[in-house]
């Protein structure tokens, strides 16, 4: 009676081959899908619910906002040695509920220009994984930072989805409702050592810079002034909320010198 052949397993070659294969065609859907609805990808690179989140903050004490680009790792390291990752106040406090009703909350602010600036090199440089290349690539790459600059500021489709993603996302979003700060500290990033030593106890020298953006920076002085009021419109409420904690820091931490009195000597 005739049998059939035999099927035979491919050979090591052959299957490398198609694992190979398939990794690109995966990545060939990957690109198409930020190609086409980058709104949907966004959202699935999303941090994902985190178990161990909440008994991370409740064995230190104390709530850490990561505001991307503003430090974020390189404190979270220091204060945790754990990731707690790129997470509104509003996700937290639905994931964290007795962190969040027991625990004082901290965040990181800078000028919103500086951090504009500092996401588009460290997307323009890959970042640091899939999604941020992705991304990057989609929206960064090939456009200078004036030119993204004057993208979010003119195209409403394009600040539409840039500013869903964590490094273009105002920092307002990530500690504000809208109208108040829902944390009990901003910390200006001009004073994080000593914003980290007085809330977190952390020594001055405690921080080492991880995820710093590799390779060329750009130089504030080489946008026009045209650029910086784009940037400065369309992150205006980071403006407000970076101005505001540099003004709160001041008037509670740095002592003014005593007016002199008249007839004292110099």
């Amino acid at each position: 009676m005739h049998q059939g052949r035999r099927e035979t397993a491919p050979s090591g070659d052959a299957a490398h081959r198609m694992i190979g294969n398939g990794h690109r065609a995966a990545a060939g859907v990957e690109r198409l899908m930020w190609r086409v609805a980058p709104g949907k990808m966004i959202q699935r690179a999303l941090p994902r619910p985190d178990p161990e989140l909440e008994s991370v903050y409740l064995k230190r004490r104390l709530i850490l906002i990561h505001i991307p680009k503003n430090a974020g790792t390189s404190v979270e390291d220091a204060i945790y040695g754990y990731h707690v990752r790129h997470r509104t106040w509003a996700e937290v406090r639905d994931l964290c509920p007795l962190a969040w009703a027991t625990l004082p909350k901290i965040a990181i602010v800078r000028d919103p220009v500086d951090r504009f600036l500092s996401a588009y090199d460290y997307l323009r440089g890959g970042g640091r994984n899939a999604a941020d290349r992705a991304f990057a690539q989609r929206m960064v790459i090939g456009h200078s930072a004036a030119q993204v600059a004057a993208r979010l500021a003119g195209r409403s489709g394009f600040r539409r989805i840039a500013m869903q993603f964590f490094h273009f996302r105002p920092q307002s979003d990530y500690v504000s409702d809208g109208a108040t700060a829902m944390v009990d500290h901003l910390i200006p990033i001009t004073h994080m050592a000593e914003g980290l030593q007085r809330y977190a106890g952390l020594p001055r020298d405690a921080l080492r810079h991880a995820n710093r953006t590799g390779g060329h920076r750009t130089d504030r002085a080489s946008l026009d002034a045209a650029t910086v009021a784009q940037i400065e419109a369309v992150y205006a409420t980071d403006r407000a909320l970076y101005d505001g904690a540099t003004a709160a820091w001041a008037a509670q931490y740095i002592t003014k010198p005593k007016a002199r009195q008249a007839g004292t000597p110099l």
